[in-house]
């Protein structure tokens, strides 16, 4: 009894060690698990936003500058719709003016017989005519009486394109007429390639010549 009595003690003790062996190896485990737990990945930044990139002319888009979509009313019909995308890859032709402006309305004829010397099917073409206020085109605040003018300056001139005004949005201003295009004169013409990338900008332009040239360097492309 004294040898199972002496014996007793030295039992408790290595099961005690053992328990206590036994605890630190769980915790050294579960800190291991911890330290191999995947971190979180961090937070995506949020976008930035994008810068304008535009190429401007001192009215208008200019050389390698790109024509947007915008809406339209169509003159003769009313209609209302996008010219730039109606005319899809073809190359593009766009005067802008002021219906008043009698240099316009020599441009916008010189301009037809341009688009008809190389070819309607080829080079298509349209006018805006625009409200200009404080240096900047507007929409027009009577969209019916504004496609009424450009009706009659159509069948004045007898051209072919269409000709056409900004169409209002909700809340009145077109927005990518008047903030993206950047027109500040009547008598601003631009010309595109089938990718809508201006080839050709010029405001109040002498003649016509350097816009042959980019026609023609677009259609022998």
């Amino acid at each position: 009894m004294l040898a199972a009595a002496l014996l007793l003690p030295a039992c408790d003790g290595n099961d005690a060690d053992a328990k206590k062996d036994d605890a630190t190896a769980k915790a050294k485990g579960a800190e291991g698990k911890k330290d191999a737990e995947p971190k979180a990945a961090p937070e995506k930044e949020a976008p930035k936003k994008e810068v304008d990139n535009r190429v401007l002319a001192d009215s208008g888009l200019g050389v390698g500058g790109k024509l947007s979509a915008f809406q339209i009313l169509n003159c003769d019909d009313g209609e209302e719709y996008c010219q730039v995308c109606r005319y899809g890859s073809n190359p593009k032709l766009m005067a802008v003016g002021t219906v008043d402006d009698e240099a316009f309305r020599k441009d916008l004829k010189d301009l037809d017989a341009i688009v008809k010397k190389y070819g309607a099917d080829k080079v298509k073409a349209f006018a805006v005519i625009t409200e200009i206020e404080g240096g900047k085109a507007v929409t027009p605040k009577d969209p019916e009486a504004a496609k009424a003018k450009a009706k009659a300056l159509k069948a004045e001139l007898g051209i072919d394109f269409p000709i056409v005004v900004p169409a209002p949005e909700e809340g009145g201003a077109n927005e990518i007429w008047e903030d993206y295009y950047n027109i500040t004169k009547s008598r601003t013409v631009m010309f595109s390639d089938s990718r809508n990338k201006v080839q050709y900008s010029a405001v109040e332009p002498a003649d016509f010549a350097e816009l042959g040239k980019a026609i023609e360097a677009v259609l022998g492309a």
